[in-house]
């Protein structure tokens, strides 16, 4: 995913100004010429903290400063404040405080437990979208491992406990049971993070009744898990648009772990998100028509458009991906407006982005969602069924 580079400059110098602050005050605890007298561990593990929120910078390697611990997300802490890791045998995770599924679609603008500091700014904060769900594929042969080792393949959003929502292309030609429902990931390079991710096995997957397979119309699946994930600060629940309702804000985002642009090899480690404008059906339309779709192209009513900028742009590995634009009238509540589908090539000037138009499938979704939990999962909130 191209990254954008438009940023608040005061903002960012004041932020780097306080990192370098913080460092030098704690240089016994961060960075030091000895090696690191306690134990390195995840931020997490450790009770002595730097303040109320821990800064990480992404820059530092051992290039640039001799560091106590080898990962950007340990700490060398003191023998005696590191906090014992518990761990459900059977589960195969640390336990941790059993929390509730708040409003949807609240966005954690400042993440969750450390702020990153860096001059890109295109990196997500730990937590920022906590209802972006990587789908992970296992191999056929481990299916039956308690742990199996899995590849990222897609992304998704959280829309009840157990229902992912996805780009129907992403998993159309996939074994249910070899997928998994990855929520809370953030690096998915690492482990180390504040809070862990959980994994859910795909029990069942729903297409659209309607979905087409070489058009991608109605480009859009459900993915129902074997168990619902829990709730925490990290795992939440996105809104679903009101049915039909349309988008023109210059303020969404769309996130994803999926490659820079055609030629990069691999997929990005850190979730990564860019601000996109809606373009209108109009607009996009005329802007497809001067590529090799042709004069003739139109664009189907299952789709919508954002983005054109140069550079900016949702890229392969990114479908299935939420795209998210804020809900009128409230402070960082956003409602899904589309799923990452297709484009043509990746952050071309003037050539938007196609996505799944959500509001157009909401009723349907709600529908099935309500076929597949029967009142013992809440499955939207007040907020949502009051609109």
């Amino acid at each position: 995913m191209p990254l954008s580079t438009s940023h608040d400059r005061f903002l960012y110098f004041q932020a780097v100004l306080f990192g370098y602050l913080v460092a030098f005050a704690f240089s016994d605890t961060i960075f030091s010429n000895n090696p690191c007298d306690g134990l390195c561990v995840p931020l997490a593990q450790c009770r002595s903290d730097f303040g109320s929120v821990n800064l990480v910078d992404l820059r530092f390697s051992s290039d640039d400063v001799e560091v106590l611990c080898n990962h950007y997300l340990e700490v060398c802490c003191p023998k005696e404040d590191v906090i014992p890791v518990v761990r459900d045998v059977k589960q195969g995770c640390e336990l941790a405080p059993i929390k509730t599924f708040r409003d949807c679609g609240i966005r954690n603008q400042d993440g969750i437990g450390f702020h990153i500091i860096h001059a890109n700014q295109n990196e997500t904060e730990f937590g920022e979208f906590p209802w972006v769900i990587a789908i992970m594929q296992t191999e056929e042969s481990q299916v039956e491992l308690t742990e199996p080792s899995s590849k990222y393949i897609c992304g998704g959003s959280l829309i009840a406990p157990n229902v992912v929502l996805t780009a129907a292309h992403c998993v159309m030609n996939q074994n249910p049971e070899t997928l998994i429902a990855r929520a809370g990931e953030w690096d998915i390079m690492t482990k180390n993070e504040v809070l862990d991710y959980q994994e859910q096995r795909v029990e069942q997957v729903i297409f659209h009744p309607n979905f087409h397979h070489e058009l991608l119309f109605h480009n859009l699946a459900l993915l129902v898990l074997e168990n619902p994930f829990v709730a925490n600060e990290h795992i939440q629940l996105i809104c679903l648009p009101p049915q039909n309702l349309a988008f023109n804000s210059n303020s969404c985002f769309a996130t994803g772990w999926g490659k820079a642009d055609f030629v990069s090899e691999n997929s990005q480690a850190i979730l990564k998100k860019i601000q996109l404008p809606m373009v209108s059906k109009h607009d996009c339309q005329s802007a497809l028509k001067t590529t090799n779709l042709g004069p003739k192209f139109r664009l189907h009513e299952s789709f919508i458009c954002a983005g054109g900028q140069d550079g900016v742009d949702t890229c392969t590995g990114d479908g299935g991906s939420p795209l998210m634009c804020p809900v009128p009238g409230f402070q960082n509540k956003y409602y899904q407006a589309g799923i990452v589908a297709w484009g043509i090539g990746c952050g071309q000037t003037d050539i938007p982005g196609v996505y799944v138009r959500n509001s157009l499938h909401t009723e349907w979704i709600k529908e099935e969602i309500r076929k597949i939990n029967t009142g013992d999962i809440g499955v939207f909130t007040k907020s949502e069924i009051d609109e």
